[in-house]
């Protein structure tokens, strides 16, 4: 089965693995590992939380 690449709904790099965008995010189009990691991370934590690290 041959993969085929596309460009990222949010940043437009090609990408080999597509990841589905949530509704709430108003992206049109499959994002690529980072910007979808980048909106996981901005819908489910606080703003004030972002900069907490695990110790």
């Amino acid at each position: 089965m041959a993969k085929t690449s596309s460009k990222c709904g949010a940043c437009g790099n090609e990408m080999t693995f597509r990841y589905r965008s949530m509704p709430e995010w108003n992206i049109e189009g499959d994002l690529c590992g980072a910007c979808y990691s980048q909106k996981l991370t901005e819908h489910y934590i606080a703003p004030d939380r972002r900069d907490v690290t695990k110790r």
